[in-house]
């Protein structure tokens, strides 16, 4: 198995897809790349054109999700990762695959961290990030952040997570949404059940193809306030208090090794 600083392979690197043929390829190729990588899966969310046969002949390991909808693709993704650490991405050229070294520069302190796509630096031209969809993301995660007591946020939309295997699966059962609001309520369940979580800026790029979620301006709003909406209303729901699954002894061993 290969290695690297980060050592052995352990990241499953999972992508929701639907109908996306113009990069899906490049997507998996990238990822697979990396030696931190252990697979690549994408779920197949009733795509009509050769999503699936591109990513299967790329070497990812295709999944069919049947029920239509991002959260339901996104769901299937992340509890089909085998490795210890999974990180889902949307597979439409948006996002670079060497940002998971920032991600896996947390991995070991956290049990969940979150890309931004809001940090202008890293906002490439022709990125689908003008001012008002980048001042709404982070006026939303703000809300997220302040109404259900987390920790800094920016980016209530950003499609690019890794998560702890062992977290995803205690989350399991709270997320429910099927439809393109379930990015802020994967990071309502992180918070909520007492997981450790921080955001990372990630690079953005111009998108290949039109956006399924915020393509047009109307679409964008509709989905802000449906997520809006969500947040105040999960701020009455039950989440139990789960255990980090980052150990105390941790963290206190990686504050004791010091600099190098």
């Amino acid at each position: 198995m290969t290695t690297s600083a980060y050592g052995a392979a352990r990241v499953s690197v999972v992508m929701p897809a639907y109908n996306e043929e113009a990069f899906i390829r490049q997507a998996v190729e990238d990822f697979r790349r990396l030696p931190e990588v252990a697979e690549v899966v994408v779920v197949d969310n009733n795509s009509q054109d050769g999503t699936a046969e591109l990513a299967r002949s790329a070497g990812a390991r295709v999944i069919a999700e049947a029920r239509q909808g991002y959260g339901h693709a996104s769901r299937t993704a992340l509890l089909s990762g085998v490795s210890d650490l999974v990180a889902i991405v949307e597979p439409d050229g948006t996002f670079r695959a060497a940002d998971l070294y920032k991600m896996l520069a947390y991995a070991d302190e956290f049990d969940a961290v979150l890309g931004t796509r809001t940090s202008k630096a890293c906002i490439w031209e022709g990125a689908n990030m003008g001012w008002p969809l980048r001042l709404g993301n982070v006026a939303v995660a703000k809300l997220l952040e302040y109404v259900h007591n987390g920790p800094c946020l920016t980016d209530v939309g950003c499609t690019f997570k890794m998560i702890r295997r062992c977290a995803l699966q205690q989350l399991a059962p709270y997320l429910t949404v099927g439809a393109s609001h379930f990015s802020p309520e994967l990071m309502i369940a992180l918070v909520r059940t007492s997981m450790r979580v921080i955001e990372v800026p990630v690079h953005y790029r111009r998108r290949l193809g039109e956006s399924k979620i915020t393509g047009n301006m109307g679409r964008a709003i509709r989905l802000g306030l449906r997520m809006i909406a969500m947040i105040f209303l999960y701020r009455f729901r039950r989440f139990p208090r789960f255990a980090s699954t980052v150990s105390e002894a941790t963290l206190m061993d990686i504050g004791e090794q010091g600099p190098t």
